[in-house]
């Protein structure tokens, strides 16, 4: 039996709960890929001693040594603190309503951009914000299936 939901309780974004979230990960990828400390030094191109540190939660890693770990391997690295990311945010912050014109008016661009038979990389930039708003949008409406599985 799985536990009930509690509505309105979600994990706080902390200094220690994102350093715990990478730090889990370290330890994962380490332990499963049968890797030394210095093995994860040079990935995030640190010492062997800073990469113990990094994945033990005594020290917060810079965005170079961040994105050599997310370059090498991927959700693996940042999973945790991904989903720390998106669950600590305020919930219910869009009604489905707002969703739904949200992902509309990204639809509608890119229709209004296909008219002449291509959307080319301007015009995606040009509606970058209104598309990643509706993906932030589409995101929310597929946790809701987290929800339900839980």
């Amino acid at each position: 039996m799985s536990a009930p939901v509690i509505h309105g309780k979600r994990p706080v974004f902390s200094d220690s709960n994102a350093l715990s979230a990478l730090g889990r990960a370290i330890h994962e990828i380490r332990h499963a890929d049968d890797l030394t400390w210095d093995d994860v030094g040079k990935v995030l191109g640190v010492s062997d001693d800073q990469a113990s540190n990094y994945a033990n939660e005594k020290a917060a890693m810079n965005a170079v040594a961040f994105g050599r770990g997310k370059r090498e391997w991927n959700g693996r690295f940042t999973g945790y603190f991904d989903r720390l990311c998106v669950d600590s945010r305020p919930s219910g912050s869009r009604c489905d309503h707002s969703a739904l014109t949200t992902i509309l008016n990204a639809s509608a661009s890119l229709s209004h951009a296909l008219e002449d038979g291509t959307i080319t990389a301007q015009e995606v930039r040009d509606n970058r914000s209104v598309l990643e708003s509706a993906r932030d949008a589409i995101d929310e409406q597929l946790r809701k299936l987290k929800v339900e599985a839980a």
